[in-house]
């Protein structure tokens, strides 16, 4: 098969509601009840972020084992969340454990250690801000894996 005739697989993955359930095995959304945050070792950080449109195509996941962290929407922009399990090793990684969350725009939620996601993207927008809270040494704890098949997301 020559590289013009290859083709490449792809998984649809639609977006469904952030709701506490649905998400419990990646994380938690935050309510009123105060909400633990995950480190071995550094200091909790937060900065101001502005990220960008959902793409149609993932082609990486992310995962940090030291620490859980948090995203906090503003300005009510709705985001959608991209995440596998955090049970799956980098060698393991199956792209159709992929799920994808759109928030209300009021939601703050909680990755849990290990958890396999993206950055969140602005659902209805080029970009849009968000507070991202994780430790300050996350490089150093941190794995990153390209998919294949890449994954499309239908929003």
């Amino acid at each position: 098969m020559t590289a013009t005739e290859a083709r490449t697989e792809q998984i649809t993955v639609k977006v469904q509601p952030l709701t506490a359930e649905a998400f419990a095995p990646y994380g938690r959304v935050v309510e009123s009840d105060r909400e633990d945050l995950i480190m071995e070792r550094g200091k909790f950080t937060a900065r101001l972020m502005t990220v960008k449109r959902v793409p149609q195509m993932v082609d990486h996941v992310n995962m940090h084992t030291d620490h859980s962290q948090m995203f906090v929407p503003l300005a009510g922009d709705n985001l959608v969340v991209i995440v596998a399990p955090p049970e799956q090793t980098a060698e393991t990684f199956d792209s159709t454990s992929i799920a994808a969350f759109q928030t209300d725009g009021t939601q703050t939620f909680i990755f849990h250690p290990g958890t396999w996601h993206i950055e969140p993207r602005a659902a209805d927008k080029d970009s849009c801000q968000v507070i991202n809270v994780q430790t300050d040494i996350f490089r150093e704890h941190t794995t990153l894996i390209e998919l294949k098949p890449q994954v499309r997301i239908q929003v």
